[in-house]
Parts: C-alpha cells; sequence; structure tokens
C-alpha cells in the first residue's frame, strides 16, 4: 500500500500513524509516517515524515489510546476534543489499516480543526435525550455489522418519538442518486417512497436548499404542511399521498457538506421539542460514523481496484478465488488467464502513455464479453476473469467470443487460456492450469513474432 498515494486522496488534513506495540501489549512509540499537504500546512514548519507525533502536540494518553485501538485492534476511533497546544478544537478520526506486523500497525488519521466547541448544544439535553445519545454511541462503536448497529439506533428513535417511521436518506450528486441508507418501520405503515423503494433524487437534492437559512425542518400540523408546501409543493405532495402529517428533517454532515438527511415521520407532536432535540443530536453522531463508514468503503474499493483500469485488482482476485475455494457448497467456474502481447516494445518505442492505452483496450475488450465483477487486472500486462453462475456452454462461447474480438481488433494482442471447473478442485489449481494454458499460447505467439520478444 502505498500510504502517500492514500493520503493524498483526502481533501482535509489526513496523515498515517505508525503504533508501536510493546512486548506487555501496550501503546509504545507513535510516529508521523507521511501527510498530505493539508496535514503539513496545518502543522507548519516543524513537520518532517517520520517525525514523533510528541514533537508537534504534548503526549495525550487519550490520543495514544485510540491510535493504538486502531492500528491494533482494527477498531475505527472517533473524537472530538479540545487540543490546547494549538488553541482549538479538533474532530479526530482514526482508521485502521492493514498491520505489517505485530509490533507495528498503521492507521490514517484525519481532523479538523474548529475555533471553538459548541457546548451549549451538545450539553443541554434531556437526561433521556442524553442516555439515548450515549445508548446509541455505544452501539455504533460496539457493533460488529454497521447496518445492523444503525437500525438498532433507528428503533430506538423510532420508539422514543413515537413516529411511524425513521429512514437516513443519503444523496450522491456526482451520479444524481438518493440512497435509501436504513429505516426501521412501525408494523402497518407504508413508506414515503415511489415504487422501485427510493425518494427520487429530484425530491432529496431539494431538501438542502429548503433548510438552507435553518438546521432542519419541523412540521407538527397542517399549519406546518401548507407552509412546508409553498417552498417545496413536489415533496408535500408525495407527503401528502402517503398521509404524513409531521415530520422532523435533519441533515447529516461531513464538515460542511451535507451527504444524507435523517428523518422521522407521524411523530408525537406533544414531544416536538424533545423530538427534534434528539433527532439534532443523533444527526451529529450519525452523520460522523455514516461519513466513516461511507470513507472505509472508499478506502476498501481503492484497495480492490486497479487505478488505470478500473477493473479489480490482484488482491481482490485472491480473495474472490479464496472465497471460491473454502465455500460449503462449491458450484461450476471458469477462469480465463489473459496475457497482453507486446507491451514493453510499446513502452520502449511509444511510451509509457502507449502502453497504458494498450491496457485499458484490452480491459474494455474484455469488459465487452464478460460481466465487470468478474474482471481483473492480475498485475502488469496480465488480466484474469474468474467467472461463476455461468454454464460451460456458456463460459466457452464467451471465450470464444473474446477470441473473436481481440482478433479484429487490430491494436491489440493477447494470449489466452481457459480452464473450466466443476467445483471439485481448488479456484487457485484451476487458475495455475489456465495460466499455464496462456503461456504455452504466449510461446508460439513470440515464436512467430520473435521482434517482439520482451
Amino acid at each position: 500500500m502505498d500510504f502517500q498515494d492514500l493520503v493524498n486522496c483526502c481533501s482535509v488534513p489526513s496523515s498515517i500513524l505508525s503504533v508501536e506495540k510493546t512486548p506487555d501489549g501496550f501503546c509504545g512509540a507513535i510516529h508521523i509516517v507521511c501527510a498530505n499537504d493539508q496535514y503539513r500546512e496545518a502543522m507548519g514548519s516543524g513537520y518532517y515524515d517520520g517525525m514523533p507525533y510528541e514533537e508537534l502536540v504534548p503526549k495525550d494518553l487519550k490520543f495514544e489510546e485510540f491510535c493504538f485501538r486502531a492500528a491494533h485492534k482494527n477498531q475505527r476511533m472517533h473524537a472530538y476534543v479540545e487540543t490546547k497546544a494549538l488553541g482549538c478544537w479538533t474532530d479526530q478520526v482514526m482508521i485502521p489499516l492493514h498491520p505489517q506486523g505485530p509490533e507495528i500497525g498503521y492507521c490514517q488519521f484525519l481532523f479538523e480543526f474548529t475555533e471553538t466547541a459548541e457546548p451549549e448544544r451538545m450539553a443541554s439535553v434531556s437526561m433521556d435525550t442524553a442516555a439515548a445519545v450515549i445508548k446509541a454511541s455505544i452501539t455504533l462503536l460496539a457493533g460488529d455489522d454497521f447496518k445492523t448497529s444503525v437500525r438498532e439506533v433507528l428503533t430506538d428513535i423510532l420508539e422514543m418519538s413515537g413516529a411511524n417511521a425513521c429512514r437516513i436518506m443519503l444523496i450522491d450528486h456526482a451520479r444524481r442518486e438518493a440512497i435509501n441508507f436504513c429505516e426501521k418501520l412501525r408494523h402497518g405503515f407504508v413508506p414515503v417512497e415511489r415504487g422501485d423503494g427510493t425518494i427520487p433524487y429530484e425530491v432529496v437534492a431539494s431538501w438542502e436548499g429548503m433548510i438552507a437559512e435553518s438546521n432542519g425542518v419541523v412540521v407538527k400540523d397542517e399549519r406546518g404542511m401548507q407552509s412546508l408546501e409553498e417552498r417545496n409543493p413536489l415533496w408535500v405532495r408525495s407527503l401528502r399521498q402517503y398521509e404524513v402529517k409531521s415530520l422532523v428533517l435533519i441533515p447529516l454532515r461531513r464538515e460542511k457538506e451535507v451527504i444524507g438527511y435523517l428523518f422521522v415521520v407521524n411523530f408525537d407532536v406533544e414531544k416536538a421539542v424533545e423530538v427534534k432535540e434528539l433527532i439534532e443530536l443523533m444527526s451529529v453522531f450519525l452523520g460522523a460514523e455514516i461519513a466513516n463508514h461511507l470513507l472505509m468503503k472508499q478506502l476498501k474499493e481503492l484497495s480492490m481496484h486497479d487505478a488505470l483500469t478500473g477493473l479489480q485488482n490482484r488482491r481482490a482476485m485472491l480473495a474472490k478465488m479464496k472465497l471460491i475455494t473454502e465455500a460449503d457448497d462449491r458450484k461450476q467456474f471458469g477462469i480465463v488467464s489473459i496475457d497482453l502481447n507486446g507491451l514493453k516494445m510499446a513502452n520502449d518505442s511509444s511510451g509509457h502513455d502507449a502502453g497504458d492505452q494498450l491496457l485499458i483496450k484490452v480491459a474494455r475488450a474484455l469488459g465487452g464479453v464478460f460481466r465487470a465483477s468478474d474482471l481483473y487486472r492480475a498485475g502488469g500486462d496480465e488480466f484474469a476473469v474468474i467467472a461463476s453462475g455461468i454454464s460451460r456452454e456458456a463460459f466457452d462461447a464467451r471465450v470464444v467470443q473474446l477470441r473473436e474480438l481481440v482478433s479484429d481488433n487490430h491494436d491489440i494482442s493477447v494470449s489466452i487460456g481457459a480452464c473450466w471447473s466443476d467445483g471439485s478442485v481448488s479456484a487457485q489449481s484451476v487458475y495455475q492450469e489456465a495460466d499455464q494454458r496462456m503461456y504455452a499460447e504466449k510461446r508460439e505467439f513470440y515464436d512467430s513474432h520473435p521482434g517482439l520478444l520482451r
């Protein structure tokens, strides 16, 4: 893993921390391995790669405990703490990374400075709300499955607010998608959604402008619904269709960016103040945890994909083969090993950009025949297909189709080896056989094209 590339992809200050585990199992030295430009700028001229963290800020046992848990116990950590040495408050996130050995672990550290805290908003809550938020925090941190933990939190919100439905909607403006991330419905309540199970993107996208001058929306009665209708008739039309009489909607934020919304409908309006207080405070914790979850998911996807071709990488391929081999009910599958001919000559004669374009063309050719989820760049000029859930006849036909496709494409030349399995042997053995057949074909190619020898 290239740590510098990892931190450079972050838009907030980010660094990689190495955390030593002492022989007696405690936290030892913590060093800052590398950092992005935002982190360097925030820390000033005293920063250098590899430095002990305490050269920048005073030693902090809580900080060290969080780093140790992230690096050695694979726990995602989050804290909002006062950093007196820097005269500010710091919103900190520690994300576990793959350890390099038993003594040294790594975590990614991201933070945001704020000039002051907001103690009034966080402290001035009822005992019931405080207890609910503490329980939610423990649930989110301790749960094995994140969505299951979020659903447990929504269940508590549903019961405390007396609502018919509690939902988290996420929004992706780049893809123009509204995602129903998680929900909890009271028995018998029909969710506010269209036929395919989502609220239209256009409706969710309209919420941000609607709450621009406030921190959310509260509707307790018909008068409030009429007021909301003046601002957002499209949404209220849908609400009325599903007999929604009351609602509280609060944005979930990542820094200042709205990443989604937490809302309840048809709640107990006699407890409107308490419900709004509950939803507001829950949104702080849920927003932070969901943002961390999405970041972890993004980092995992980045670690399992090839940046050039967009295909899954060798790590993902090995994981898929392990999954197939260790499955209790092995199913039939086929593997294709593909190698681009003449890549070195293309790189030497026309430059690496030309070679990259050839690799991209091979990836596109594979995508024209097999499912994207079955495609891998195994490394260098090597590609692989692991096709499951397919008959042998269909697999053989697609291999023939691939050969025809590349033979018609005069820009690329590949060697192909294919092997089918009924599931009785390991995926690793099938891959090795396909690889051997590919190399036999490759030798034949270079025997007849000696000028392209690598």
